[in-house]
């Protein structure tokens, strides 16, 4: 259940990385609860709840998550923050 959106300023936190990247095709459903990717199937490590968990508290509190990726290049996750 995603907040309210406020109208206004909004400051943005960029978290960027050059790691393994996430498919295009799994980028629609990495917010899903339990959703792991391809990448999270091959490495065994995911569990599928952190991003969840990410975008249920920035929807709480009114501000926003998203995510682009290119896989071999790496993924960015952009923060923003209604002030």
């Amino acid at each position: 259940v995603a907040g309210n959106r406020q109208q206004g300023r909004v400051s943005y936190f960029v978290i960027e990385d050059t790691g393994i990247g996430i498919r295009e095709s799994d980028l629609p459903r990495i917010f899903e609860r339990g959703f792991t990717g391809y990448n999270g199937r091959m490495e065994r490590k995911s569990t599928g709840i952190g991003l969840y968990l990410c975008d249920q508290i920035m929807g709480r509190m009114s501000h926003t998550i998203r995510v682009s990726s290119v896989p071999g290049q790496g993924t960015k996750v952009i923060l923003g923050f209604a002030q």
